[in-house]
């Protein structure tokens, strides 16, 4: 997985490319941590170059998204791949992020 940061003071996009597995899902969780102090209104994780995620990879969104609500920040995922969005959708997380 690699993970390519870019955007400006209001909204921070996390690409992510590769699976997102329980062996590199910290990587992406220490990324976004990182971003965290730069007070961003949105932190947005790009998955179009991501076909798959697992549980884990899902349990670190979802505490990212907690994590970042407490400092005001929104953590939204963005154009999630056919299989991906399919798993966002049968465990219900689509409802809660915002996905563009």
């Amino acid at each position: 997985m690699d993970l390519v940061v870019e955007g400006n003071q209001e909204q921070l996009r996390v690409k992510v490319e590769g699976d997102v597995t329980a062996e590199n899902c910290g990587e992406l969780r220490e990324a976004v941590m990182q971003l965290a102090p730069r007070q961003a209104k949105e932190i947005q994780v790009d998955l179009a170059s991501t076909p798959f995620i697992d549980t884990s990879g899902l349990g670190v969104l979802v505490g990212l998204r907690t994590h970042l609500r407490k400092h005001g920040t929104v953590l939204s995922l963005a154009n999630p791949q056919p299989r991906v969005e399919q798993v966002l959708r049968m465990t219900q997380l689509s409802r809660l992020f915002g996905i563009k």
